[in-house]
């Protein structure tokens, strides 16, 4: 791996062109849906090159790997993923006809309280396994242009992302809790039983939401070699960010899997955020004087880095007119700060990265949270080929909300005279999907 002082910059000149697109991947809560990082678990914090920094540690944009620095790069990518759980429909037509909710009902209103306890214990966990049924849908699309000038590197930068979910929500779980004890008397219960069928209607709702986030950035970054000869590299993006958001929701019973509601997406919303990273090579001769450490796992390069992410967190109001209007609730998903550090060893044969989350990150709605631990490896088999692998497991996943727990990640490069090949594939316990990606080279 090779690093230069910035007044050591050459000048030669390379024009790399290259389009790449993302294929289908049925996934879930984080985007990152370049080969790269979906090969190597999500991993990119000290291990992305300077062409993908920018989603993942501003800093290492300016850090140079091969003998010829690239001056001008150009790429564009499209990436797509869904979730389809195809149960979702089946959920929503079934519930019109549901034993479940028909057995609760009818002994309700035949006043057998035994029969009611015992088909209460039934349709809650008819209700819980409804929740959070859904479907999603993400759509990315990027271009960049990235200079490497004395003495800063530069890129230019637009991405657009649009996520489309529908899911079901339990907004009563304890509604058959109070009818049971309405009907056993107990004090502070108080339940319309007549009403009863129309509550628990009310209390499974279908709701779909819609985000659209634009953004305009420029990632500039810059290397310094400091003491023991290690390059250290700082950097920062600016970003205009414009969003969209919509939020409706149905009762379960009224929604019509045939005819989807239409997204009411509220006004622009524009406004700016930071990016900031650094990343740094840490020399054997500095771990063994300043560190005292010592021994052969000190062999190759080092690479510590650290980013946050949308520095400045935001939440989005979607369009919401009188809140009597069930068409239309109050919801705010939110842009929040991501903190992520990682290490990133390099060694003549293969490569070795790890991520780790620092703050639980909520993306969009409903989801629950989310804070991963990732680990990735690159593999150089050949120098026009190489094999990913990657593990990232969710440490804030919850019952009620994000399932996903761990996912494991594989790939390759293929590079063969200037033309560039990288897939990935991905699995989990609630989710599978893959990437793949085109380059282009002269």
């Amino acid at each position: 791996m090779n690093f230069r002082a910035p007044i050591k910059l050459t000048s030669l000149f390379t024009c790399l062109l290259c389009l790449c697109y993302s294929g289908t991947a049925i996934s879930g809560y984080k985007a990152f849906l370049d080969p790269r990082s979906m090969a190597m678990g999500g991993t990119g914090v000290a291990s992305s090159t300077k062409f993908n920094a920018s989603s993942h540690n501003p800093a290492l944009i300016a850090f140079n790997r091969g003998s010829k620095p690239d001056k001008i790069y150009i790429s564009s990518s499209l990436g797509t993923r869904e979730l389809y759980n195809e149960h979702l429909n089946r959920d929503i037509i079934d519930y019109g006809s549901s034993g479940e909710v028909a057995n609760f009902i009818n002994s309700v209103n035949d006043l057998n309280v035994t029969e009611a306890k015992a088909n209460a214990a039934i349709l809650k966990n008819y209700m819980k396994d409804l929740g959070q049924s859904s479907y999603r849908s993400d759509e990315l699309s990027a271009f960049n242009l990235l200079v490497d000038t004395d003495p800063l590197t530069i890129n230019v930068f637009t991405r657009r992302e649009i996520r489309e979910m529908i899911l079901i929500t339990n907004d009563a779980p304890h509604l058959v809790d109070k009818v049971i004890g309405t009907m056993e008397g107990l004090d502070g219960f108080n339940q319309e039983l007549s009403e009863t069928e129309k509550f628990v209607d009310a209390s499974l709702l279908v709701n779909s939401t819609y985000l659209e986030i634009s953004e305009f950035g420029a990632t500039v970054a810059t290397t310094e070699v400091y003491d023991y000869n290690m390059p250290f590299s700082w950097g920062f993006t600016p970003k205009l960010i414009q969003f969209d958001a919509s939020h409706r929701t149905t009762a379960i019973k009224n929604y019509d899997v045939n005819q989807p509601v239409n997204e009411h997406s509220s006004d622009s919303n524009l406004e700016w955020n930071l990016d900031v990273g650094f990343a740094i090579l840490l020399t054997n001769d500095f771990l063994k004087e300043e560190f005292g450490l010592d021994g052969d796992w000190l062999e190759g390069e080092w690479i510590f880095g650290m980013s946050g992410m949308n520095l400045f967190p935001t939440d989005i109001a979607t369009y919401s007119p009188a809140r009597s209007n069930e068409g239309y609730p109050r919801s705010r998903p939110a842009i929040q700060a991501l903190y992520q550090i990682g290490v990133a060893h390099y060694l003549e044969k293969y490569m070795l990265t790890m991520d780790i989350e620092l703050t639980e990150d909520e993306n969009f709605d409903f989801e629950g949270n989310t804070r991963f631990l990732s680990f990735g490896g690159e593999y150089y088999w050949r120098d026009d080929f190489h094999l990913r692998a990657g593990f990232r497991y969710n440490m804030a996943a919850t019952d009620g909300a994000a399932k996903e727990k761990s996912t494991l990640t594989a790939g390759f490069l293929y590079q063969p005279h200037g033309f560039s090949i990288e897939t990935a594939a991905m699995i989990s316990d609630v989710e599978v999907g893959g990437s793949v990606g085109f380059g282009l080279a002269f």
